[in-house]
């Protein structure tokens, strides 16, 4: 009984705790989409955490993650939805029939809030996991920030797309659903980090018993060993990819104050 008053009263605490964060949500207006994002300025830090959020579950909203898990960290934190795509559930923030309109805002965004703030490119760490951790590590790689924290990361794309009950989101980014766009897909995580100007700082959590490891993270290995990239890999021994949410936050907070101990 203790113990579900004391689940029941986390419960509480959580609902209260984003009811008082979204009083802060604000949007922003790109020049082909509106954004929506949470901030928590701590300007003293000069370092800036980007979350991007994960595919909610089923029946859910788009939804912001880690607002309390990460609010004791001594950085300023921009929280970002992906609110796009069918069902307004996310389209990776990339964009619509191959125009990744929502990338280049949210790009702009991250941009402008770094400028406001005075932080350096290299002090900006991207984070998330699942499709956040696509995310966090195609920003990285793609516009040079200083290093990104993913949990049980979808790398190969159009892989992950294509599955049938993915299909829909698959269309809704690359237009036709056919083997020339799955490839495409497929690509552009590893272009990104490969167009990385200075040294890719990948740090990823993922249980070697769920998918995202044996089809998207192992192959990466082998990718970032064929490129000579750093990645620093913890793996977990949980069955379920939707259990990643419990065991990804300690390891992200360790990994972020890790790159800034270096």
């Amino acid at each position: 009984m203790i113990e579900i008053l004391k689940h029941k009263g986390k419960r509480i605490i959580i609902k209260i705790y984003m009811f008082y964060a979204m009083l802060f949500e604000k949007k922003y207006h790109g020049e082909k989409c509106e954004l929506r994002y949470l901030l928590f300025k701590k300007r003293k830090t000069k370092r800036l955490l980007v979350i991007f959020s994960s595919y909610p579950g089923k029946g859910q909203k788009a939804r912001y993650n880690y607002v309390i898990k990460f609010s004791r960290l001594r950085t300023s934190r921009l929280y970002i939805l992906d609110n796009f795509g069918p069902g307004g559930k996310g389209a990776y923030y990339l964009g619509e029939n191959l125009d990744f309109y929502i990338e280049q805002d949210v790009y702009q965004l991250i941009e402008s809030v770094r400028a406001d703030l005075g932080v350096e490119k290299k002090h900006v760490v991207t984070c998330g996991s699942s499709k956040g951790g696509y995310a966090a590590i195609y920003f990285e790689g793609k516009y040079n920030y200083g290093a990104s924290i993913a949990g049980a990361p979808q790398i190969l794309l159009g892989d992950y797309l294509g599955i049938k009950e993915h299909q829909g989101i698959f269309r809704f980014i690359a237009g036709n659903y056919d083997e020339a766009n799955r490839e495409y897909l497929n690509n552009l995580l590893l272009q990104a980090v490969l167009a990385k100007k200075s040294a890719n700082h990948i740090s990823i959590h993922v249980s070697d018993q769920e998918g995202m490891y044996a089809d998207h993270v192992k192959p990466f290995l082998s990718f970032t060993e064929q490129h000579d990239i750093a990645l620093s890999l913890q793996l977990g021994t949980y069955t379920k990819h939707s259990l990643v949410g419990l065991y990804f936050p300690s390891f992200a907070i360790q990994a972020f104050q890790n790159f800034f101990e270096e």
